[in-house]
Formats: structure tokens, C-alpha cells, sequence
């Protein structure tokens, strides 16, 4: 597996915490525990670049990583724990329309599943949310080594008719045997060239 240059440039709860940047920008969003967190450190082999709590949701930041010096990875904080509090999933919500809507050099959303689990309807929502912004769509199924193929490959099948979301645009990795990275870098060079 290839180095990555890795650096967190910040943190932020609100729109004046967010770092200047030209550089081409996906955000990797998903439920509380999917593996967002651990696919990203995976991304540029490191260890502890992207946060992951021992309490699921309490993350209510963006963090933005400058990799390379060529991409900006946003970690969005994870739903599905934060969104059962009327109040968390008001501010959630809002932090991620005002930034759908004003971070410019965004080209893509990298939906972050567990293999192992249907879509929520935060997930759903998500999704209807990023076509609607015109933004390119990648899912990254976490976790792929804990299925056989053939129940891989069900569950894929499975999950792209509930998204409405053709499977070229599936990922299925295993961050812990360093499987599909490749082709999820590939695939956000592609996204972020465009």
C-alpha cells in the first residue's frame, strides 16, 4: 500500500472554521460505526489520521485532511446515534446543507456502508440529497471480508436497488486486509479530475 502526505487542516462546527482550498474535495459521510473513520486511515495508511470515538456519534465536526496536497477528505460526523436527539439532528442537518451548498470545489460523496447491513433511511437520504447537488457517488462497502463472495455479491446487488444506484459505482474493501483501496482511489482521481 501505497504513503500518503496526510495532514488534518481543521476541525469545525460552523462555516468560518473552514479551511481555504482549491484543491478538489469528496466527503465521506455514513451511519455512526460503518467504518468511515478507519476506511479514510486505511486511504493513506496511517493509523490515527481520521478520529474514531469509542461512543458512536458523538463526533459533531467536520474534519477536513489535506491528502497529498491535492485532495481535501472531509469525515463528516456519523448519523443514525446523533439523529435520535431532535436538537443533534437539527445541527446536523444544518451544518451539512450550508455545506453542500457553499463548499465549491466539492465533486463527490463517498457513501461509507457495512457490508453486512441494508441502508438506512439517513443513508437514503443522504444519497437523494447528493444527486439532487449533482455531486459523483461512490459507495464503499466496509467490512467485505466478513461476508463470502456470493453473499457479498447478493448484498451489493441488494443495496444498489435500494439506492437506485447502478453497482459500478460499488466499492467493496477491507480495511483491515487492505482490500479494494486501490480501486477506491482510482475511483476518486476519476471523480476529482472531472
Amino acid at each position: 500500500m501505497e504513503y500518503h502526505e496526510a495532514k488534518l487542516l481543521a476541525s469545525a462546527a460552523h462555516k468560518d472554521q473552514w479551511p481555504n482550498s482549491n484543491l478538489p474535495e469528496v466527503i465521506f459521510v455514513g451511519r455512526s460505526n460503518a467504518g468511515k473513520s478507519t476506511l479514510i486511515n486505511a486511504l493513506v495508511n496511517r493509523k490515527n489520521l481520521a478520529y474514531s470515538g469509542k461512543t458512536p456519534g458523538k463526533t459533531r465536526l467536520l474534519n477536513f485532511f489535506a491528502i497529498d496536497q491535492k485532495y481535501i477528505f472531509t469525515d463528516a460526523p456519523g448519523y443514525g446515534y446523533a439523529t435520535k436527539e431532535y436538537e443533534a439532528s437539527l445541527k446536523f442537518g444544518r451544518l451539512m446543507e450550508t455545506y453542500f451548498h457553499e463548499r465549491q470545489n466539492l465533486k463527490g460523496l463517498i457513501l461509507v456502508l457495512d457490508a453486512r447491513r441494508d441502508p438506512s433511511e439517513d443513508d437514503l437520504s443522504m444519497i437523494e440529497y447528493a444527486k439532487a447537488m449533482h455531486l459523483a457517488i461512490l459507495i464503499v462497502c466496509t467490512k467485505a471480508d466478513k461476508l463470502s463472495k456470493n453473499a457479498l455479491h447478493n448484498q451489493i446487488f441488494k443495496i444498489a436497488q435500494k439506492l437506485d444506484i447502478p453497482k459500478t459505482a460499488f466499492y467493496p474493501v477491507s480495511s483491515l486486509q487492505k482490500e479494494g483501496l486501490n480501486d477506491v482511489w482510482k475511483a476518486i482521481q476519476e471523480i476529482t479530475l472531472k
